[in-house]
């Protein structure tokens, strides 16, 4: 009997700890990125995308990583230019996030929807999303728009 009782408040210990998964702050405040994957595309060699993939991790993303040698061929296909390329690219819905683009910005376009082909953040800058350093001043995300350009879109 003892032993059917410990079982049965194990059970109800496992179902209480599932249920409080489903209740992290992004869950709660209805995020955007809640019910969205990210899909990061990186090099294998490259230290400051796992560190990207851990932030995006720490703030409750679900993440998907796919390795390869060189990203070109994907950046070109998606029509990333060569102003706006950093080291790691990623796909979330329909768009396209390149670099170390904070989640404010990508939470901001999936609550928009922009006719566009997604955002970018070009180069590696300090201080910037699974960069070390500190920022010097505001960096600017950039619309990449549906006709192949890049336009300031928002100051971070």
């Amino acid at each position: 009997m003892r032993l059917g009782r410990k079982v049965s408040l194990g059970i109800l210990g496992i179902l209480f700890l599932i249920g409080c998964q489903g209740s992290s702050p992004s869950a709660q405040q209805g995020s955007p990125l809640a019910k969205e994957v990210v899909t990061v595309y990186r090099t294998p060699r490259c230290g400051c995308c796992g560190e990207y993939i851990r932030y995006l991790r720490d703030h409750d993303v679900a993440v998907h990583v796919i390795e390869q040698d060189d990203l070109t061929p994907l950046k070109q296909q998606w029509g990333i230019p060569e102003s706006m390329r950093s080291c790691h690219t990623s796909r979330v819905g329909p768009y396209v996030v390149e670099g170390h683009v904070p989640l404010e910005a990508i939470a901001r376009l999936l609550k928009e929807r922009p006719n566009a082909r997604g955002i970018a953040l070009p180069g590696m800058p300090p201080g910037s999303p699974g960069m070390g350093g500190s920022r010097a001043g505001p960096l600017t995300i950039y619309l990449l728009t549906a006709d192949g350009q890049a336009r300031p879109w928002m100051e971070w």
